[in-house]
């Protein structure tokens, strides 16, 4: 759908860099490459119809605002345009408050009336899906978003495309503070930390994670994708050979023997599978709506690209490959192509639920008292 009146980026305030730098990982970090997009819109198909938003074409305003339909009055070269009409019946929640870096955070729209609906960060427009009366998006926190203020803007268009509610947001950001892991590497693994090695797998993995298929394939809680012991968790800081901290932890090991079977977390459609000089064979799952996990280390692939897979289909096998000190399955999680913790996503009570059912009362547009 096409949008009647463009979001306004955020103007004024000092813009909070919402950056998916992902260093490198003995294990270990980073994105990646993509499919035929014909396979996910067949996978989707399978899946129960949803509708979803149009991504808009972004603009720069000149001045913030803040607020709802009647306080909304921009200027436009020394033009007052006119204030959004009304928007009844919209209800905004942001959920969890606060967030710590490697989190997540749901923005919820339920707008019975609306056509559109549309999130910012950052002066950057963000698509949102739509399943019955509810617009959503899940996302993400980088690993290095310093503590303080995450500035998001939300937009809803009426009926008729005409803007009706602006909302500015200030989502607080928690100090994370994650200690450092030693790794001692033998000399002949050294050349992975290579930075045009680095730059090489990143390159591939970025291609394919960045990707934002409309439909929501996941549903629930993920499973773990390997029997075994977890080995080290995500954002551990990354120290070499006695250097300084140079990387963190983008994901989670799972210590386990060579050929143990490794399974997809959640159904989605197999969007790259292949091996790169410092990850080993690996594979990417697209679960929608900018949703990847991916599995690296593999000694074997058991699956292929444009495959339709269920929670727990098995994808591949256990292994050492590419910059590993032993074998097991390091596991990632990636919404909007930055890595996020994905262990919450394997907690029934933690995991984003996009229909969730929130209180009223806690709605960030809630009424607010008048002013003096």
């Amino acid at each position: 759908m096409s949008r009647a009146v463009p979001p306004r980026w955020l103007g004024g305030l000092a813009p909070l860099a919402l950056c998916g730098a992902l260093l490198a990982g003995a294990c270990f970090n980073d994105e990646a490459g993509r499919a035929d997009p014909s396979a996910v819109a067949a996978a989707a198909q399978a899946q129960s119809a949803t509708q979803s938003s149009a991504q808009p074409a972004g603009s720069e305003s000149d001045s913030p605002r803040q607020g709802t339909a009647a306080g909304l009055a921009a200027e436009a070269g020394g033009q007052a345009t006119p204030a959004p009409a009304a928007a009844p019946r919209t209800t905004i929640f942001v959920e969890p408050a606060p967030v710590r870096p490697g989190g997540v955070f749901l923005v919820a729209i339920d707008a019975p009336d609306a056509s559109a609906a549309w999130v910012t960060l950052d002066g950057r427009s963000v698509s949102l899906a739509r399943e019955g009366d509810r617009f959503y998006a899940i996302l993400p926190v980088p690993f290095e978003q310093p503590p303080g203020g995450l500035i998001i803007e939300i937009e809803v268009a009426g009926p008729a495309g005409n803007l009706a509610l602006r909302e500015l947001i200030e989502l607080a950001v928690q100090a994370a503070d994650f200690p450092v892991e030693h790794v001692q590497l033998d000399p002949a693994l050294s050349r992975l930390l290579d930075p045009e090695v680095v730059a090489e797998d990143r390159a591939l993995r970025d291609a394919v994670q960045r990707a934002h298929s409309p439909r929501r394939l996941w549903d629930g809680p993920f499973r773990a994708p390997a029997d075994g012991v977890i080995t080290s968790t995500f954002g551990l800081r990354r120290a070499y050979n006695g250097a300084q901290p140079s990387d963190y932890h983008s994901g989670l090991d799972f210590g386990a023997p060579r050929g143990t079977e490794v399974v997809a977390a959640n159904a989605g459609v197999v969007a790259w599978t292949g091996e790169t000089e410092r990850r080993g064979r690996g594979v990417i799952i697209d679960h929608g709506q900018g949703v990847f996990s991916s599995y690296w280390h593999l000694a074997s692939v058991a699956t292929t690209p444009g495959t339709v897979v269920a929670g727990g289909a098995p994808i591949g096998r256990v292994g050492n490959t590419g910059l590993s000190t032993g074998s097991h399955l390091h596991w990632e999680l990636t919404v909007n192509g930055v890595p996020v913790d994905p262990a919450p996503w394997l907690r029934d009570l933690e995991v984003p639920d996009p229909l969730a059912h929130f209180d009223p009362g806690r709605a960030v547009n809630a009424a607010r008292p008048a002013s003096p």
